[in-house]
């Protein structure tokens, strides 16, 4: 089975839909940096697996590689879509189509029947394409970098199930099969360990209890007088009985708390009651009345000044005007006998002499008004201080009727915490006699919970009887649970010794088909030329149960520690090609490589050519993908196409808003027939 085709669109670097079609016998694809050769891989890979392997990363900076997996440039295509298509060697295609919505096309099931035959690898498909497409990030890390135990795991996978791997299967089965049984034993042993401790404290409990049992008629007594109306059962009259002393130790706190609040409260009123006080807020309430008729004399007298000021003030004005006037005729004097204001018939004496007494009135008009400023500020004065006498004395009877409320209140709290927890009225105002009654009850708890101890002592030696018996049946179950676990214990290491006899088993049928590779890896290291002077490789393994696989060179020495970049890489190649070729489970006979000549000298790179023509000749499909194009045309050429088996190659680079596409595709046909006879006869003529 080779590759026929991969189609893809809105995939990675491919926005429109591509196809490349695969040439029979090897198809070269070439390529600057970035333009998408390795996305044909990822698809082919992706097709097959549903993941990309050579992202170690799952997740960085709250994205994941599905974030990527499709188009997330300019443009939107026109679907999201990966085929990768097969064909047999008897023409009989198969086809495998993953899309962004809905996943693949087919099952793991029927991808791993159509590309896989007899016995299998574990995770077969992931170890199908890991062993097919050989890329330039993993040539290194897939083989040199490799721990020696991931390196053995690796070779063991490409070659497949090994004979007696079901005998395997079986031995871990019963490995896993028996430790659960030791499990559920060791967790049924513990629990019937620690049911036997608490018997074992209940015995002891009881045991203290029937140390401390006393009378148990005065207890009953006791407990009939405390629950008159329990049940005539022990276990229900004990519990009322329990009942009722939680119950009066709640109420007995609570009354408790009762007489302490009533002493408060009985202080404060012998305070508010106390002669000094009373004559106080009588001597308050008096002098509220004087002070506030005070107050209100003290405001009649300033509205009665202020009424005569303002008539003072009025004839004050009366008075300027005539004093104008007067001035006013004095300048004009008699005129002919007669008064320039009245125009009446007056002497000059006359006039002097009205004059003169205009300027009297005048003159007593104006000495009112001082005298009604005067009056003014004294029955201001008086009325200011008979208000603030007035105002201490009503704050003083405020806080008097403020106590007065404050006391009311607190005497109905009280009276209200009496009536909720049912304490008797009568001690409302009886402290003293509340705690003694409190002092009662508290005694009559004490001898409720001692009786409760005798009783539930003398209850205690049936319970004791069988508690004993209880505990003796739960230690012959110990003991019988200790044998099965003890038994379970060494199923469980047997199991474990058969399974690692199936491991050695085949360990030793893994190093007779190991001795395959290495021949095949020799020669591949020998004709890739890795190092000047280690022409040779060799491989060895160690480990019972874990195996480990080394690679020395040289005098035993380790490649991945003394070969340079380029070496390590050539030595990578060699060690995967051999892992590849040694695959005997799966039909599928491409080989694909994603830019193997990275961090290679054109030495190596010629090697490496020579080996892919031998690969080829071996009709193998090789699909290559290089930069370089002068490594293009050499691969067109040393690798073997037939009419059956073509050869193709495509140019790929960016085009229209950084999509990839392909340039040109062209298919390399076959060498004709004799050419090469035909061109020496020519010569030798």
């Amino acid at each position: 089975m080779k590759l026929d085709y991969v189609e893809v669109c809105g995939f990675r670097g491919f926005r429109d839909k591509a196809r490349i079609d695969f040439g029979g016998g090897f198809t070269v694809i070439t390529g600057r940096n970035g333009v998408g050769k390795s996305t044909l891989c990822d698809a082919v890979e992706f097709a097959i697996t549903g993941l990309i392997e050579k992202y170690a990363v799952e997740k960085a900076a709250k994205e994941s590689l599905a974030d990527y997996l499709w188009w997330r440039g300019a443009g939107e295509p026109e679907a999201h879509y990966v085929t990768a298509a097969f064909v047999s060697d008897k023409g009989k295609p198969f086809k495998i189509t993953r899309t962004r919505e809905s996943g693949a096309d087919m099952s793991p099931e029927e991808i791993q029947a159509a590309l896989c035959s007899g016995p299998v690898p574990e995770d077969a498909l992931r170890q199908l394409t890991r062993t097919s497409i050989i890329r330039d990030e993993w040539i290194a890390a897939l083989s040199l970098d490799l721990s020696e135990t991931e390196r053995f795991d690796l070779v063991r996978s490409a070659l497949g199930a090994l004979e007696g791997s079901e005998a395997a299967a079986k031995a871990r089965d019963v490995v896993t099969a028996a430790d659960a049984s030791h499990a559920r034993n060791e967790a049924v042993y513990e629990n019937a360990r620690a049911k036997l401790g608490e018997r074992l404290t209940q015995q002891s409990e009881i045991q203290a209890s029937l140390s401390r049992s006393g009378d148990v008629s005065a207890a009953l007594e006791i407990v009939g007088a405390a629950v008159p109306n329990a049940p005539t059962d022990m276990v229900l009259r004990l519990e009322a009985a329990r009942g009722a002393l939680a119950d009066g130790r709640t109420r007995t706190a609570r009354s408790a708390e009762a007489a302490e609040a009533g002493r408060v409260l009985l202080a404060r009123q012998q305070a508010f009651q106390a002669p000094n006080a009373v004559t106080a807020r009588e001597t308050a309430r008096a002098g509220l009345e004087t002070t506030r008729h005070a107050k209100g004399v003290a405001l009649a007298d300033v509205a009665a000044a202020e009424t005569l000021l303002a008539r003072e003030e009025d004839a004050d004005a009366v008075a300027a005007s005539l004093a104008i006037l007067v001035e006013h005729g004095e300048r004009l004097g008699v005129h002919e006998d007669h008064c320039p204001l009245c125009a009446a018939h007056r002497t000059s004496a006359e006039f002097a002499a009205g004059v003169e007494a205009a300027r009297r009135r005048i003159s007593s008009l104006a000495s009112g008004v001082q005298d009604a400023r005067r009056r003014m500020a004294a029955a201001s004065e008086q009325a200011r201080q008979a208000s603030s006498a007035f105002t201490i004395v009503e704050r003083e009877v405020s806080g008097h009727q403020a106590e007065e409320h404050a006391l009311r209140e607190a005497e109905q709290t009280h009276a209200a915490f009496f009536e909720s927890w049912g304490i008797d009225p009568r001690f409302l105002s009886d402290p003293d006699g509340l705690e003694t009654n409190v002092a009662a009850e508290r005694d009559r708890l004490i001898n409720l919970e001692r009786a409760l101890i005798v009783l539930e002592a003398s209850q205690s030696v049936t319970r004791m009887a069988s508690i004993e018996k209880t505990i003796e049946v739960l230690r012959e179950d110990i003991d019988k649970l200790a044998d099965v676990v003890s038994q379970s214990q060494a199923a469980a290491t047997s199991a474990r010794k058969i399974d690692r006899a199936v491991k050695r088993v085949s360990a030793e049928i893994i190093d007779e088909r190991l001795a395959q590779i290495s021949p095949l890896l020799n020669e591949l290291y020998q004709r890739l030329r890795p190092h000047a002077d280690w022409r040779t490789i060799d491989y060895s393994i160690r480990g019972d149960v874990k195996r480990f696989l080394s690679l020395k060179v040289g005098d035993g020495l380790n490649p991945q520690f003394v070969f340079s970049s380029g070496q390590r890489r050539a030595a990578g190649l060699a060690f995967l090609l051999s892992v590849h070729l040694a695959r005997a489970w799966t039909p599928w006979r491409s080989l694909l490589l994603d830019d193997p000549v990275q961090h290679i000298d054109d030495f190596r790179a010629l090697h490496l050519v020579e080996v892919l023509a031998a690969l080829r000749l071996d009709r193998r499909q090789i699909i290559c993908a290089v930069e370089d194009p002068a490594l293009a045309d050499l691969l067109c050429r040393r690798l073997v196409s037939t009419t059956a088996e073509p050869g193709r190659r495509y140019d790929i680079d960016l085009g229209h808003q950084g999509a990839t596409s392909v340039l040109t595709a062209a298919d390399v046909p076959p060498m004709p027939v004799g050419v090469l006879r035909s061109a020496l006869q020519v010569v030798g003529e």
